[in-house]
């Protein structure tokens, strides 16, 4: 199984995310091996990353289509407020998709939020999100989500930063 770990940090300390960085694992006999990283930054403090670097559309190259991933998917991922103060590690995401179908096209991608140090667990896990092709033709075209954005409301806006970061993760072809 393949797995994106995501984190964003405060490094700037005032209190909002700048940093992201993005870890893609590889399960093997049950240990999880780190295959590759990316990093963005919001040097300026507006919510929109501003500097990033890492192959992450799995082709062996870096890229500009890496770096336009990469600028959607931290952008959106900053806006969720799932962040960790300067350097810390403890709130992390975990991305993977599933392929119940089986066949090789994934039908659902799943966002786990998770807040501890180490391998992610059950023990970590704080809440969950999913995106769902439901008739199986490519298309993600059902959301399930609760309030990511943290801003009290479980609202259009939750759903579109979960469509978003699953179509984008999708697009890294990490599967």
């Amino acid at each position: 199984m393949r797995y994106l770990k995501v984190i964003a940090e405060d490094r700037s300390k005032d209190c909002q995310a700048d940093t992201v960085r993005l870890y893609f694992f590889e399960q093997h006999n049950g240990k999880d091996l780190l295959v590759r990283e990316a990093y963005a930054v919001d040097n300026t403090a507006d919510g929109i990353v501003d500097w990033q670097v890492g192959d992450v559309d799995n082709d062996g190259k870096r890229t500009f289509q890496d770096e336009r991933l990469l600028k959607v998917f931290a952008t959106t991922f900053l806006k969720l407020g799932w962040f960790n103060r300067r350097n810390r590690s403890r709130r992390y995401l975990k991305i993977f998709s599933e392929n119940f179908g089986g066949d090789c096209s994934p039908d659902t991608v799943r966002l786990h939020f998770h807040e501890g140090i180490g391998k992610p667990t059950d023990r970590t896990l704080t809440s969950t999100a999913a995106s769902y092709d439901t008739d199986n033709n490519g298309t993600l075209d059902w959301v399930i989500h609760f309030d990511v954005d943290n801003d009290g409301d479980i609202d259009a806006t939750d759903q579109e930063l979960v469509s978003l970061l699953s179509r984008t993760y999708l697009e890294f072809k990490w599967q």
